[in-house]
């Protein structure tokens, strides 16, 4: 809430200062001009509820953004984020002189603060003040963009956008001070043609008056303390805030490389990490946008409150499992184990990637497929009749697989690579799936045999490799063209399985673990065999089977 208050607050602010700059352009022509435009384009804010809408924009804008420094525990922030915080905190005092003197004593002295009048007092009688209000322009509006920025680069299609939103952002205020030099220059040359007839003239349509030109020489030095403190005051908090804070012992973060970091009270992990030098990304500088400041959280999770409308709708959007949290929203009370998930130099892109299975390690059971004899399948058929069986062959496959709750993780030529219990944490069920995965996959292979018997030279045969462990499970591949797939001693030793197929002239092979722990009996005739595994001191003990185990007894 207080987040969208903040960004909707400053939408409010930049769409009066993007209006106002527009209006500045028409300066090019003339002061005319500009006082033309401003019938349809600035006056149109000096309309009650709008005006009180700027009003309570400008202050609960800044109240906010002076309160989220207050309560920073860390100011390791990126440079943009410096420049924003900085040029934001200086426009109070950039701004109060050119309030007073053109709404501030338009309400209370009944002045009118035409173009010609304001360009007067800029340009010739307070050309210091014409100055200062070019690098006011110069900065409320680079303050703005860069929040834009940071609003903007989690969306998808910012990336499309940003050069020309760029383009805009440079030529905008370029063009609003060209067209105030331009107007400004006009006045001078008027002045000096004119001279005091001129000027007189210009007040007197205004209804300059004595008491106004008080009240803005009177507020001068009060208003100067007061942005002053005011772009102060946080910093001040701040420091008392802290000094409180080291009497308190906060919660400590622990680190997977068992680094541990202490939490100031009320801190972000976020903040934490970074005071404690652990670079972390956080494109949206730390709104809860991005999630590329994703933790995945172990020991304490529990403890930890449950994510707020903010940081829930974006885990949502990534499909977020258990145990991943935003390091810019959770502020441990307890201590807590994190391990930060993305690299420091994660962009907005990453942000948008979904986290559900992202190197999660978890119980599977591994299958692997292999098509026999395929080379001399391509020595005696045309490329294309090739093709056509393998593709008949993986489609069979697939349909076993999704038929029994398997996933297609891995295409290997002529072969492939399944998993069960990705999704689930009941053993029993997911070697039971497994089991009947690959009687499936029989089933299927002699059916094709008979579906293509006029078209296949040989009998098409297969060799399945099982086995069950634990495996690192989630999105793999090329950038754009990930999937979801397995890597871990798991993997490789049904690999290494299923190669034993060859050797014993059987088309399963199946490890010792997944009888051990599963509802499948033994068959009676069963030996047991061992295997080394390549480059590793233990081996693994299987069966060679040449028929399916009796699955019916299992299922009932």
């Amino acid at each position: 809430m207080i987040q969208s208050l903040r960004l909707y607050s400053g939408l409010v602010l930049f769409a009066y200062v993007l209006i106002h700059l527009l209006n500045h352009t028409a300066g090019i022509v003339s002061p005319e001009l500009m006082e033309d435009f401003s019938d349809f384009s600035t006056e149109i804010w000096q309309f009650p509820p709008l005006e009180i809408l700027l009003l309570a924009s400008l202050i609960t804008h800044f109240i906010l953004a002076a309160s989220r420094l207050t309560g920073r525990r860390s100011l390791r922030l990126r440079k943009s984020e410096w420049a924003q915080m900085i040029l934001g905190l200086s426009i109070p005092f950039l701004m109060f002189r050119h309030l007073i003197a053109t709404r501030i004593i338009d309400l209370g002295h009944d002045v009118d603060s035409n173009y010609e009048r304001v360009l007067l007092d800029l340009a010739v009688f307070i050309p210091f003040q014409g100055i200062l209000q070019a690098i006011t322009v110069i900065v409320v509006w680079t303050h703005g963009c860069i929040g834009i920025h940071f609003w903007l680069r989690a969306k998808p299609f910012y990336a499309k956008w940003r050069n020309a939103l760029a383009t805009s952002s440079i030529l905008i205020p370029t063009l609003a001070l060209a067209g105030y030099a331009a107007a400004s220059a006009e006045v001078i040359r008027r002045t000096e043609e004119g001279g005091r007839k001129y000027v007189f003239g210009v007040l007197d349509a205004a209804n300059v008056n004595q008491a106004a030109i008080s009240f803005y020489e009177n507020a001068l030095i009060p208003c100067s303390i007061l942005t002053i403190a005011l772009a102060l005051a946080p910093f001040g908090v701040r420091q008392i805030r802290q000094t409180i804070d080291r009497v308190k012992r906060g919660p400590m973060l622990n680190l997977p490389n068992g680094r541990s970091i202490r939490v100031p009270p009320g801190a972000t992990a976020l903040e934490a990490l970074r005071d404690a030098g652990i670079p972390m990304a956080s494109v949206c500088g730390g709104h809860g946008r991005c999630t590329t400041c994703r933790l995945h959280c172990g020991s304490g999770l529990e403890q930890l409150a449950v994510p707020g409308q903010i940081e829930a709708a974006a885990l949502k959007s990534i499909q977020a499992p258990r145990g991943m949290r935003l390091a810019c929203q959770i502020r441990p009370q307890n201590d807590l184990s994190v391990a930060p998930l993305m690299p420091p130099n994660a962009t907005a892109r990453d942000g948008r990637r979904p986290g559900g299975l992202s190197g999660s390690e978890r119980q599977v059971v591994c299958v692997f497929i292999d098509l026999r004899d395929s080379t001399k399948l391509g020595e005696r058929k045309m490329p294309y009749d090739v093709l056509f069986i393998l593709n008949q062959f993986f489609a069979e496959m697939t349909e076993a697989l999704r038929g029994t709750g398997g996933y297609y993780a891995q295409f290997t030529g002529d072969g492939l690579m399944a998993l069960y219990g990705h999704q689930s944490d009941d053993t029993e069920q997911t070697i039971m799936q497994a089991f009947e995965g690959a009687a499936e996959m029989l089933r299927r292979i002699d059916g094709l045999n008979e579906h293509l018997k006029s078209e296949l030279p040989h009998t098409l045969r297969i060799g399945i490799g099982m086995h069950m462990g634990k495996a690192i499970v989630g999105e793999m591949g090329p950038p754009g063209r990930e999937n979801i797939s397995a890597i871990g001693d798991t993997i490789n030793t049904t690999a290494r399985l299923e190669a034993q197929t060859k050797g014993h002239g059987v088309p399963l092979v199946i490890s010792k673990t997944l009888f051990d722990h599963g509802p499948i009996p033994l068959p009676e005739n069963a030996v047991l065999h061992e295997v080394a595994l390549r480059g590793k001191d233990q081996s693994v003990a299987y069966y060679a089977l040449d028929a399916m185990p009796d699955l019916t007894q299992a299922r009932r």
